[in-house]
C-alpha cells in the first residue's frame, strides 16, 4: 500500500469544516485529496494495482491504520478492512514469532492467489507506518494548513 502525494497545493478551501472526530475528518481530507492528482496503491495477493480510490478507499484504510500500527507495535494482531463496494477485501496480520503473515479474504468473486504472504515483523510494521508517512505528506503538500493539526502533525 502507498499513496502518491499531489502534485500541489489546493486552492484555498472555502467553507471546511474540520470534523471533530477521527473519521470524519479523514473522510473529508481524502475527499479533497481526490479532486487531486494525489494516488493510493494497493498490491499483492496475486494481484498489481487493485482497483481502489482515494475518496472511500484510502479513507477506510487511513481510518483504521493508528489501531493496526498500535496492535502491531504491541505484539498483537491487526486488521485492515477494504470494506467498500468492488472491492471487500481484508486483510488480517498474525504475528508468529518475528514473522507477520498478512491474508487476504474477499467478499467478492476475486480470490487472493497467494492468500497468505509472511514479512518479518519490523517489515509489516513498517508498510503500515509508511502508508501514514506518505498520507500526512500529501496533507501536507495539498492542505498545508489542514495538515499542522493534530493527528496529521504527528505523521
Amino acid at each position: 500500500m502507498s499513496v502518491t502525494p499531489p502534485s500541489e497545493q489546493l486552492p484555498q478551501v472555502q467553507d471546511f469544516d474540520i470534523a471533530d472526530d477521527y473519521e470524519s475528518l479523514v473522510m473529508d481530507v481524502c475527499q479533497l485529496l481526490s479532486e487531486t492528482d494525489c494516488h493510493f496503491t494497493v498490491s499483492g495477493f496475486g494481484q498489481e494495482g487493485w482497483p481502489v480510490n482515494v475518496s472511500y478507499d484510502l479513507s477506510s484504510v487511513i481510518e483504521q491504520l493508528p489501531t493496526a500500527i498500535a496492535n502491531l507495535q504491541r505484539g498483537l494482531d491487526a486488521e485492515i478492512d477494504l470494506y467498500g463496494q468492488g472491492i471487500e477485501r481484508r486483510l488480517d496480520f498474525t504475528l508468529s514469532g518475528n514473522l507477520v503473515e498478512i491474508r487476504c479474504t474477499s467478499s467478492t468473486k476475486w480470490s487472493a492467489d497467494p492468500s497468505l504472504e509472511v514479512l518479518p515483523h519490523e517489515e509489516a510494521l513498517s508498510l503500515l507506518t509508511g502508508l501514514a508517512r506518505e498520507f500526512g505528506i500529501a496533507v501536507q503538500r495539498a492542505l498545508p494548513d489542514l495538515a499542522a493539526k493534530t493527528p496529521f502533525a504527528k505523521w
